[in-house]
């Protein structure tokens, strides 16, 4: 190799490379790191805290459903008085006095001469006169005496309080189950059971059974519970008839306060009332077929 070739190699080789630029970072980027973890850990347990205010919030809800301006009892049973709490509920309740045809049915209110049997000046259209062979159909009955539209619920005490089948035939306190608040009544008169003042109430007259029930009609505690307002059936003939119904079906000991499902009780505390009957035995007991 020439003198002037190993020159330029070892020129080459011994030169000196220029060190690499680094990038320094501001001192400030680390404390700006750790204003951010500070940050979010505060955000987070803010979170946390709103998460948890929200969840108590909603167990005190679940616990009080409702705005508490009066204290409720399984013994109130004016409605009125449920109404302090549920405003618009008894609202709805005191339309039923309307006496308005709908397209769903309905009855006008209409002028009455007074009698012994009915002292009002203003009742229900007679079904009888609107169709007269109501009474062929029902000969013997005491519904072919007195038959008249349908009311609201307001009326179904009076209405059966006050009519000529009262006259015509002696009522039996059966009739009275499905006519009036008779929840606390069966508490009463059964010390208690429900069912022991069922079959007591059954046993009386009608004007006996009416004296044993208050002025009400149908009244929220029929169907409702007082401390948790779940849905509840009070009539013991309807319990003894769907346990039966169930069995039929190869459902035994059906409960219909305990096994029922929510979409059934929507049915059953309509179905209370709103059913076929017949009265059994000498004491008249009420049975659902």
């Amino acid at each position: 190799m020439e003198e002037k070739d190993k020159a330029s190699v070892y020129e080459t080789a011994e030169t000196p490379k220029e060190p690499v630029a680094v990038e320094k970072k501001p001192r400030s980027y680390g404390l700006k790191v750790v204003i951010l973890v500070a940050f979010i850990a505060f955000a987070a347990t803010i979170l946390g805290a709103a998460l948890l205010t929200n969840i108590i919030e909603r167990k005190n809800e679940a616990r009080n459903p409702f705005y508490r301006v009066v204290e409720l009892t399984d013994d109130t049973v004016d409605p009125e008085i449920w109404g302090k709490n549920f405003p618009l509920q008894y609202d709805g309740y005191k339309r039923t006095v309307d006496q308005t045809r709908t397209r769903y049915g309905g009855s006008e209110s209409m002028a009455h001469s007074p009698t012994n049997a009915d002292p009002r000046s203003y009742t229900a259209q007679s079904r009888l006169e609107e169709d007269p062979r109501l009474k062929t159909m029902w000969d013997g009955y005491a519904f072919a005496v007195d038959f008249r539209e349908e009311r609201g619920h307001a009326y179904m005490l009076l209405d059966q309080q006050f009519t000529e089948r009262q006259q015509a035939s002696k009522q039996p306190g059966s009739c009275i189950n499905c006519h009036a608040s008779a929840y606390t009544a069966y508490k009463r008169l059964g010390n208690g059971d429900i069912f022991k003042g069922f079959q007591e109430l059954n046993k009386k007259t009608y004007y006996e059974a009416r004296a044993e029930v208050a002025n009400h009609p149908v009244s929220c505690i029929d169907c409702h519970s007082s401390d948790t307002m779940q849905l509840r059936v009070t009539r013991p003939a309807f319990m003894e008839g769907i346990k039966a119904f169930k069995a039929s079906q190869g459902i035994q000991n059906f409960d219909v306060n305990r096994d029922a499902t929510r979409q059934e009780m929507r049915t059953y505390v309509c179905g209370q009332c709103h059913v076929e009957y017949y009265f059994k035995g000498d004491d008249k007991q009420l049975t659902y077929p």
